[in-house]
């Protein structure tokens, strides 16, 4: 039985964004144990054996898994039920069966359903990702420092809960134990309905009457901001929101209520009321802890006051490479109503470079901001 057997074989069914850098994360923190990887796309597994990523690819699933301690599931959420169920049929006595959609409840009721005696499954949500897609977007460092939501089902045993976060936390995530109704609640309503609400205001925003493209002009600080994620893949959010329909139907309806209200308080003119509503949402987001909503962000932004001058972007890029400081990304800001200040936009990759590149900066003479 594997509780009492230290883990050498890993199993990942999908080699996307996700499975490719828990691919490369494993194969970083654990170079002895065995890695087998499987996806429809041959030049997946391909690019992957290349690398040295794994010891073993297929495109069969059974031969993926026949023998594996530990198999994640890496696959848009609505395979994942099927793929449990296929996988059931074929994995060892004593493996473990984890997935990584960002919907819980209809899986782990599928695994329930489905899985023989001696075969575990706990689901997995790992809250790290970036804009872009695919094996070859993957990256080892991608789940340093974020949360990794673990569902375990009521029959786990603890050590097998004990085993997968030991394994999350090796490769640098911050696993956290909860249950699955309740992840599905949460993630509806500061995931889900965010990008349902950044969709309809991008669809509102392009129906405005502007022959001469002023909104696109424009449209820039707050707005931006706020739509980003209207940015992504519409096939994965037309599956997650189908997952969680039941509670996403709720959220939405509870924001409809949220809005009708305010559209009546600016029928009546009411600017208590109107004030209030503003001042309920602002004591709110203040009160979120800033560090723990950072480990969400694939980067970390400082904005700094520039005058607009020939040879000003590469001073400060060779002044912070001079310390050591990388800069993952830069950009001028156009349109800057709703910014801290500063037109220019330095992304750094964690918060002590941020605060190593402010001080650095701050030092030379430079006015810095941090949103």
């Amino acid at each position: 039985m594997l509780s009492g057997t230290e883990i050498k074989t890993i199993s990942i069914v999908g080699l996307g964004l996700i499975g490719g850098s828990l691919a490369k994360a494993i194969r970083h923190s654990h170079p002895d144990w065995q890695i087998t990887g499987t996806d429809i796309e041959e030049k997946h597994l391909a690019l992957a054996l290349k690398e040295g990523v794994m010891d073993k690819g297929t495109t069969s699933l059974e031969e993926a898994v026949y023998n594996a301690q530990v198999i994640f599931v890496c696959a848009p959420v609505g395979a994942i039920p099927g793929l449990i169920k296929e996988i059931a049929a074929h994995a060892p006595a004593g493996a473990i069966i984890t997935d990584t959609g960002s919907t819980k409840e209809a899986i782990v009721r599928t695994a329930m359903e489905c899985l023989p005696p001696g075969v575990f499954f706990v689901g997995g949500h790992p809250m790290a990702g970036t804009e872009h897609s695919g094996y070859a977007a993957s990256i080892p460092h991608l789940f340093e420092n974020a949360y990794y939501v673990l569902t375990p089902l009521p029959s786990t045993p603890a050590w097998v809960i004990n085993r997968l976060t030991s394994l999350l936390s090796s490769i640098g995530a911050i696993p956290l134990v909860m249950d699955p109704q309740l992840h599905d609640r949460i993630v509806g309503a500061i995931s889900h309905l965010p990008h349902v609400v950044a969709s309809a205001l991008v669809n509102a925003v392009q129906e405005i009457d502007d022959p001469q493209h002023f909104k696109e002009r424009l449209a820039a600080g707050g707005f931006r901001d706020i739509t980003r994620i209207a940015s992504s893949s519409p096939q994965m959010w037309r599956d997650i929101s189908l997952s969680n329909r039941q509670r996403l139907v709720e959220l939405i309806e509870s924001t409809v209520r949220h809005l009708n209200a305010f559209c009546k308080y600016l029928d009546e003119g009411s600017a208590d009321e109107i004030e209030d509503f503003f001042w309920r949402a602002k004591k709110f987001r203040d009160s979120l802890p800033r560090l723990q909503s950072q480990v969400l962000l694939p980067y970390h932004d400082l904005y700094v006051d520039i005058q607009d001058r020939p040879g000003i972007i590469g001073e400060i890029a060779t002044l912070l490479g001079q310390h050591s400081i990388n800069i993952k990304n830069l950009r001028i800001i156009n349109s800057r109503e709703d910014e801290p200040g500063g037109c220019l936009v330095l992304s750094l990759a964690d918060a002590v470079s941020l605060e190593k590149a402010r001080q650095v900066l701050t030092e030379e003479g430079y006015k810095t901001y941090v949103k």
